[in-house]
C-alpha cells in the first residue's frame, strides 16, 4: 500500500462530491462499473491515494449498491465503504 493514508480523501461524502460521481455515471452507458468511477473519482480528488491502492480497494470493495434507489445512494455507499476500507489501513499502520 503507497497510500500517505493521514491524509485520506477531502471529505468525499459532500454532497456536491455524490452528485458529481452520479452525473458522471449517468452521462455514461447503463453498462458502466460503478464502483470503478466511484474509485476514480476519489482516487482524483485524493494526493495521496496512488494507483496501486485503487487496485486494492476494487479487489476489497464488497458492496451491494444495487439496493440502492437512486445513483446518488449507490456512489454514498460506496463511497462510505471506501472511507470505512481505509480507516481500515490507517489503524493498521499504527499497529506495532
Amino acid at each position: 500500500m503507497s497510500c500517505s493514508r493521514s491524509e485520506g480523501p477531502s471529505q468525499p461524502t459532500t454532497p456536491k462530491f455524490v452528485e458529481s460521481i452520479a452525473t458522471t455515471v449517468q452521462g455514461q452507458s447503463e453498462s458502466a462499473d460503478l464502483e470503478a468511477v466511484v474509485l476514480r473519482a476519489v482516487a482524483q480528488q485524493s494526493d495521496s491515494i496512488a494507483l496501486p491502492d485503487v487496485l486494492e480497494l476494487r479487489s476489497l470493495l464488497d458492496v451491494d449498491g444495487e439496493q440502492a434507489d437512486t445513483v446518488e445512494e449507490q456512489v454514498t455507499t460506496i463511497v462510505s465503504a471506501i472511507e470505512t476500507e481505509l480507516a481500515g489501513w490507517d489503524r493498521r499502520e499504527v499497529l506495532p
